[in-house]
């Protein structure tokens, strides 16, 4: 009974280790995302996962070539994993690949990727990919394009705002050169005339401004929706796969099937 209760204190102090850990390192966007999956009426919290995935990360820093098993890289592993808290949802493995080793094939994707059971182990595979981020990757390249267009408008009202200015500016040197006490070349009605333009100009130069002023704060907003967004993939040029997958135990052709489940945003 003993033993019992203090197999059941360590398991609680290393779960609020683990807890303690996660909590001081910066929130990762991948693969820590939708923290629950669906397969059917069967729903699955990964968040155990992600809380001991987290841990690792922090706790270990040599990577393992898993692609190539040998006698030494089993018993590398195995000691490694001596040290570990056990490891929840075994058959979950992170799977990593850039959207140039996708392809499409029907409702799968087939997929050349590292394949990662924890942090400091990886292997290169060909998988098949049961239910693929579809609904992800459209709204990620949404994002980009998006995200394009706003900065070049942007840029293009930063520097509209900037040639008002100068206008503005210019047009206020000049005036102030032929008004000048010692101009006597500048007849009184003329200078007068020059006085009401410069005004007319200075009230259309604000209006501009404020108009233009407004719409980059808008802009700029939108950004910085859309930075956030970007930023949660692992490459901002291109899509990248960055998800944990269920390993199936079936195989198509001889390759492995995985599958990510079904999560809103992230599948169909």
């Amino acid at each position: 009974m003993k033993n019992k209760e203090l197999d059941r204190m360590k398991t609680w102090i290393c779960l609020i280790t683990m807890l303690l850990c996660a909590a001081r390192l910066p929130v990762q966007a991948d693969p820590n995302r939708y923290e629950w999956r669906s397969f059917g009426d069967v729903h699955v919290d990964m968040n155990p996962l992600f809380i001991w995935w987290n841990f690792v990360s922090h706790a270990t820093n040599d990577q393992i070539d898993l692609t190539d098993v040998d006698s030494n890289k089993l018993d590398q592993v195995s000691n490694l994993w001596q040290h570990l808290p056990a490891r929840p949802l075994l058959e979950w493995n992170r799977v990593l690949a850039a959207e140039t080793n996708i392809i499409v094939v029907g409702t799968l994707w087939k997929v050349t990727a590292a394949i990662e059971p924890a942090p400091m182990m990886v292997r290169t595979q060909t998988i098949f990919l049961e239910n693929p981020p579809t609904r992800e990757i459209q709204e990620f390249k949404k994002a980009i394009n998006n995200y394009a267009k706003l900065s070049g408008d942007q840029e293009m009202d930063i520097a509209y705002e900037e040639l008002l200015k100068s206008n503005i500016q210019a047009e206020a040197m000049g005036l102030l050169s032929t008004n000048a006490a010692a101009a006597t070349t500048v007849p009184y009605p003329a200078s007068v005339a020059s006085v009401r333009t410069y005004q007319h100009d200075a009230l259309v130069t604000t209006t501009n401004l404020n108009d233009t002023q407004a719409r980059t704060l808008n802009r700029k907003a939108q950004l910085g929706s859309l930075q956030q967004f970007i930023a949660t993939f692992p490459s901002t040029n291109m899509y990248w796969l960055d998800h944990f997958a269920r390993q199936t135990g079936r195989k198509i052709d001889g390759i492995d099937v995985y599958n990510l489940g079904t999560a809103d945003s992230l599948t169909y």
